[in-house]
């Protein structure tokens, strides 16, 4: 049922006025903010399931300006935006537009509001995607699957190149910092899962790999217990850093073998970001595992990244390039104290058999080992590493849906089994990351794979 004057009816919850804005904030033409801007949206973002505005990589045009990327926060009322605590959250302060159902009375400090009911009417009527003719092929209301072998095949490309250009970067850390080092970093980012790549960076550079590896002990669990302390104490994350009180026996070690090492500095990381993260893969987590992966071998022995690389180049010359990702799966029995607690200081509700599993193992050897043992190669001028590297990559499985890879999927309309290996996946983040998020529809190798488009079309930065 239509409102009043042609407005959609009022959405039963914020959620449904997202949808509606998906479907009609790109047909509507310009519409007017609370400023009287004339804001035309070309692209209307998408959902990331994340803590943080509704929509991230909207793209907009202000008074005919130049396009701009933007994200949208959706409220039923203006004044939400302080009931939720927005006004103080540095998440948004970025260029935002507010889009509310019905606005409010006084109140200051609230960003510029677009008025649904005003700004929406009538763009639902015509479906939720654009037409070919805007110059987007992704997006063609018309077209079927993509289903095509040239598409598949620019997709794994662009995953070749995005092996490449970390193996890039990586060479630049080994000249830096010493190969050992680099693939200590790189391991520590892919723990660190997109919302603590930074955090997890800072760990590895206050408690470095050479510190790490003079921590001796007369068995395997004493070491094991004094880099988990060392990694733990960097982090901040201990419970006599936290105002925590340390109960257990093996937080009760952990403390110990912290206070007995000499004087520290300031933790190297106090903004953990736990918002977006699991509960089983808080951080103290991922550096329990962490630690348990340089107190064992090959990552525990000297020679750290020769070590390594040679384990990919006789992996690859077996054909045994999947049982790498068992290296860095982390399990534990029933007794662990991890396999009962989330963090130093909360107890799990069900037993966690592992504190890296194998999806995260993978990721690890996607994103962290093969890339770094192709720079070692190009580093030291063996092309037999940059070789192993790049077909062990080929020969794995799917390293897991994430929502961005996802989003790539269903935009060029693909089905998902059909995507189930690791150089695909890194091939889709490329796509997104270089051109999708930005709309640069003519330059995406995907798009004109997918159907032939004029060049140039699309959106830039």
């Amino acid at each position: 049922m239509a409102g009043k004057g042609g407005a959609p009816p009022r959405p039963v919850s914020e959620a449904a006025l997202v949808q509606l804005w998906l479907e009609a904030a790109s047909r509507v033409g310009p519409m007017r903010d609370s400023l009287g801007r004339s804001i035309e949206v070309v692209y209307p973002g998408r959902r990331t399931g994340l803590a943080g505005p509704d929509l991230q990589d909207a793209i907009i045009s202000i008074d005919g300006g130049p396009v701009r990327r933007v994200d949208v926060e959706v409220h039923l009322h203006e004044a939400s935006w302080e009931r939720h605590g927005h006004d103080g959250d540095a998440r948004y302060a970025g260029d935002l537009l507010h889009l509310v159902w019905t606005a409010a009375r006084g109140g200051s400090g609230r960003p510029p509001y677009i008025l649904a009911p005003r700004a929406l009417a009538g763009g639902r009527a015509r479906g939720g995607r654009r037409t070919k003719t805007a110059g987007w092929p992704c997006w063609d209301d018309e077209g079927g699957p993509a289903e095509t072998a040239e598409l598949r095949g620019a997709i794994r490309a662009e995953g070749t190149r995005q092996h490449a250009e970390r193996a890039a970067v990586l060479e630049s850390d080994i000249e830096a910092l010493g190969a050992d080092q680099a693939l200590y970093r790189a391991v520590m980012r892919a723990l660190g899962y997109s919302a603590n790549t930074r955090q997890f960076e800072a760990v590895a550079e206050a408690a470095p790999i050479e510190l790490l590896g003079a921590l001796a002990g007369s068995s395997l669990g004493e070491r094991r217990v004094r880099v988990e302390a060392e990694l733990l104490g960097a982090a901040g994350l201990l419970p006599s850093q936290r105002g925590q009180d340390a109960e257990h026996p093996h937080v009760v070690m952990l403390e110990e073998a912290w206070a007995g090492t000499a004087p520290r500095a300031a933790p190297a990381v106090e903004d953990w970001t736990l918002a977006a993260v699991r509960p089983h893969n808080r951080p103290a987590r991922r550096l329990a595992g962490a630690a348990r992966l340089l107190s064992t071998a090959p990552l525990a022995r000297r020679s750290l990244a020769e070590r390594v690389a040679g384990q990919v180049l006789a992996a690859n010359d077996g054909g045994r390039g999947r049982d790498l990702v068992g290296w860095f799966e982390v399990r534990v029995g029933p007794e662990d104290f991890w396999a009962r607690h989330l963090d130093v200081g909360r107890p799990a509700a069900r037993l966690l058999p592992a504190l890296i599993g194998r999806g995260r193992s993978l990721e690890v050897l996607v994103n962290a080992v093969l890339p770094f043992t192709a720079a070692l190669g190009g580093w030291t001028g063996r092309t037999g590493l940059v070789e192993a590297a790049g077909e062990v990559l080929a020969g794995l499985g799917a390293v897991g849906w994430n929502r961005h890879t996802r989003y790539m999927a269903d935009t060029l309309r693909l089905e998902r089994r059909g995507l189930g290996s690791a150089l695909a996946q890194q091939g889709l983040l490329r796509i997104y990351r270089r051109w999708c998020r930005a709309k640069q529809c003519g330059e995406c190798p995907a798009a004109n794979a997918a159907a032939a488009i004029p060049a140039g079309a699309g959106v830039g930065e």
